[in-house]
């Protein structure tokens, strides 16, 4: 081979070898880049669960450590009337902003009253705040959290008869609903008078609280009020709700 020849295979192998090499390093940095992209898209899944689960703890840590009102069972979301022993449960999710649980009161309240003094069922009331958007002052919040305020300071009798109040004097919805001074003067006329009433109104002591019946309102996969519930079934909104449905069902739920 000549001279020429020979120089020219050495080339061919350099450039072969360098090409070589270079095709490597390439390959290589494919490898890394893939790498730090698979761990960067660890860090972020990761910082992405742990943001959802700092959300979610933060908010079941709010709910559980809501401050509750006095006198509400067990779980700190209703209001018991009558005799926890009763045979019966009856339980009631109303928003005082809620024109047809105003209604509902007036078809049925009196029959809801003989049955506690029957001692036939325990009444549950469970109000939450749904309606909001139905107010310009958020007033269906600020009505439960004053009827909170009521149990707290006063009692569970205190708390019915500012409930009766409420729904007897229910603002229209898309207004201001009932000033702070009214639901004041109501809770007065209900039996809850003193600064710590005054004050729990006005600073929204049970906010808290309030959202957080709410929401296990929402959870138990329920959409609108009034909703009521015969020792844990659900009554039917169109037939079941009046004097006679409900009697019915109760005597129905007291068979053995």
């Amino acid at each position: 081979m000549s001279g020429e020849n020979k120089r020219d295979a050495a080339r061919r192998r350099i450039a072969e070898k360098r090409a070589a090499e270079a095709a490597a390093r390439a390959a290589a940095e494919r490898r890394r880049r893939t790498v730090i992209g698979g761990v960067v898209a660890a860090a972020v899944l990761v910082v992405a669960l742990v943001v959802v689960v700092v959300v979610q703890t933060q908010r079941t840590s709010t709910a559980a450590d809501a401050g509750a009102p006095a006198g509400t069972v067990a779980d700190s979301t209703a209001f018991p009337v009558g005799d926890a022993g009763a045979p019966v449960t009856v339980t009631v999710y109303e928003d005082f902003q809620c024109p047809v649980c105003r209604s509902f009161e007036e078809a049925n309240g009196d029959t809801l009253d003989q049955l506690v003094a029957d001692g036939d069922i325990v009444l549950q009331y469970r109000p939450v705040a749904i309606l909001d958007r139905f107010s310009t002052t958020d007033y269906s919040t600020r009505a439960l959290n004053a009827a909170a305020v009521v149990a707290d300071e006063a009692g569970i009798d205190a708390f019915e008869q500012f409930h009766d109040l409420l729904f007897a004097d229910q603002p229209a919805e898309n207004g201001p609903g009932l000033s702070d001074d009214q639901l004041i003067d109501y809770a007065a006329r209900a039996g809850a008078t003193g600064e710590a009433v005054e004050q729990g109104i006005t600073e929204l002591r049970f906010e808290d609280w309030t959202a957080q019946v709410t929401e296990a309102f929402s959870q138990a996969g329920m959409t609108g009020t009034p909703t009521v519930l015969v020792d844990g079934e659900p009554l039917d909104n169109g037939t079941q709700l009046t004097p006679q449905g409900i009697t019915a069902a109760v005597e129905a739920a007291a068979q053995p």
